[in-house]
């Protein structure tokens, strides 16, 4: 099954590097402080310094960023791995997805040893092929610099062994070795907490030796191990701050639980079902309300079925626990099939132990059969029919950046100009065009002002010859999508100003929800002055646009 999990992902050794891989690059070309400043900054995407920020501001062009916006992750064992990448082959993307397939391979490895010592035989084979053959690993093998999530899962898969040797088997370098694996899985990628779940879980229902409250005391070690390894990652600057689309629990915890339950759902339908999460950030306030209400009805319908099973095995307790609890932690980090990696475990143990049940006893009920061969037929047969188109999703947004990248002009004169974007379906594909040029040495305008984002038409006013008043349809920051750089939990205000070098934004007005519905924008020149270039979005890329005359007002298309 692995070597057939292995073949279905051969794809992704034909995914394109973007993004975050342009970036790592870039990072490992300068590397000013040396191999280690590498692997101390290979995942830091922006620091919360004040004066990048603006830096940020002025060349990314994303005015309406928080002041501290931070994003910044302590992953150094996987950005080992990133810079074996850059030093060996760092001009071949086939390598490096041929690299993260070896890990792959290992967790795979790792995963079957884990099954036959806590599963039947059969649920054990079924469990394996659940978790290799889906779909949900496709968009993480196709995307180089999530490698940190199969990473941080070897040495936590390791970890469980090691735990479940010492308590059932009595082998006591157990003790040590697993609290050590697990460290080596928070060093690898934060999603390693997610283990915590599956452990607490053991402690209940596996683990049978002493009291309840005694074998849950044996779990300190692995608690000692997170409160070291929070207590380094914040005194070294790392976590998330001002971003609405990674929410940090501590930081943000408003945020965070407000968030929570309908990431949570829809995660479990990415889960379960063919239907990825990644879309969720795409989908308009209608649409989310009926992924939230299936969400809600499948697992109700679910649990229903599933529970006579649930309140008789302890295993069963155990798996689900596991999975249900590793969800908190991936919650932070936004609906992804990508980060499904460790709540993977446990749902593919407990669907194993579900059909294992049903082959053994046909469900009685209608119902229940129903249930149960649509789940089969969900991550039995169209799973690894999509796992190989999955493994290519890199493609998409390798083409949207393109698109955004030719619509730019590329000749040495742009780096005198300016460029104004009045409205965009999204920063990030500009961003990503910029990140790639520069790794190229491709020519770059000298700033960005990126107006406003969204998905629907813009009205755009001039009362002056130096102001334009900018109001997308249902305000600004309206989509999750849109938020990334801007967290709900910073709102701004009424006459909340903010400065650039050649611009002044004013806030003129607000939604009913508290964002920005109406921003003056007001440039040091007049809009036309030389040196200035402006545009808006047209699909994913730019087209040229002109501001309207004084006194008059425009809708500017929707770029989608």
């Amino acid at each position: 099954m692995i070597a057939v999990a292995l073949v279905l992902s051969l794809p992704s050794l034909f995914a394109p590097l973007v993004a975050d891989e342009h970036l790592q690059a870039s990072r490992w070309r300068d590397r000013r402080g040396g191999i280690i400043g590498f692997l101390g900054d290979c995942f830091v995407f922006a620091s919360g310094d004040l004066a990048e920020g603006r830096e940020r501001m002025e060349h990314l062009g994303a005015w309406w960023a928080a002041p501290d916006f931070r994003v910044a992750f302590w992953r150094p064992l996987s950005a080992a791995t990133h810079a074996i990448d850059l030093a060996l082959w760092p001009g071949s993307a086939a390598l490096m997805h041929a690299h993260t397939l070896l890990w792959l391979a290992v967790l795979l490895a790792l995963l079957a040893a884990l099954f036959r010592r806590l599963l039947p035989p059969r649920a054990a084979i079924l469990a394996l092929a659940l978790y290799a053959w889906d779909d949900a690993r496709g968009g993480l093998l196709s995307w180089v610099a999530n490698r940190h999530a199969l990473i941080a899962a070897v040495f936590c898969v390791g970890a469980l062994l090691a735990h479940d040797r010492w308590k059932r088997d009595g082998w006591r370098h157990g003790a040590w070795l697993g609290p050590l694996l697990f460290a080596a899985g928070l060093l690898s990628s934060e999603m390693a907490l997610a283990t915590t779940g599956l452990l607490f879980g053991h402690a209940l229902w596996i683990d049978r030796d002493g009291s309840r409250a005694r074998r849950l005391v044996r779990l300190a070690p692995y608690l000692l191990v997170v409160i070291a390894w929070q207590a380094i990652y914040s005194a070294k600057g790392y976590g998330v701050v001002g971003s609405g689309g990674y929410v940090h629990p501590l930081h943000d915890p408003r945020g965070y639980f407000g968030q929570l339950p309908a990431r949570a759902l829809v995660l479990a339908l990415g889960q379960l079902t063919p239907l990825a999460s990644d879309f969720w950030p795409f989908y308009p306030p209608p649409a989310r309300l009926v992924v939230v209400a299936s969400a809600i009805a499948l697992l109700l319908v679910v649990a229903k079925v599933a529970w006579p099973r649930v309140a008789s095995e302890r295993s069963s307790r155990f798996w689900l626990l596991g999975a249900a609890l590793a969800i908190l932690p991936v919650a932070a980090a936004g609906p992804g099939d990508r980060n499904l990696v460790f709540v993977g475990i446990g749902a593919s143990a407990a669907l194993a132990l579900a059909f294992d049940a049903s082959v053994r006893e046909t469900p009685s009920s209608r119902g229940a059969r129903f249930v149960v061969g649509a789940l089969a037929v969900f991550n039995l047969a169209l799973a690894p029919v999509l796992l190989p188109l999955k493994c290519l999703a890199n493609f998409n947004m390798e083409r949207m950046r393109a698109e955004a990248d030719a619509s730019i002009p590329r000749a040495p004169s742009i780096s005198e100009e300016t460029l104004v974007v009045v409205s965009a379906a999204t920063e990030g594909t500009i961003f990503f065009v910029w990140t790639q040029r520069e790794a190229a040495g491709v020519p770059m305008p000298r700033g960005t002002r990126i107006l406003s984002t969204g998905f629907g038409p813009t009205s755009v006013s001039r009362p002056d010859a130096v102001t334009l008043r900018v109001s997308p349809q249902g305000g600004f920051l309206a989509g999750e999508m849109h938020r990334l750089m801007r967290s709900p939990s910073q709102p701004f205000h009424v006459n909340d100003v903010v400065e650039l070098s050649d611009m002044r934004a004013t806030v003129v007005a607000l939604t009913d929800g508290g964002r920005p519905r109406t921003v003056e924008f007001r440039f040091a020149t007049p809009l036309e002055s030389v040196g200035r270039r402006w545009m808006r979005g047209e699909g994913m890329g730019l087209v040229p646009w002109t501001p309207p005359p004084v006194g008059e007002t425009v809708v500017v298309p929707a770029p989608l």
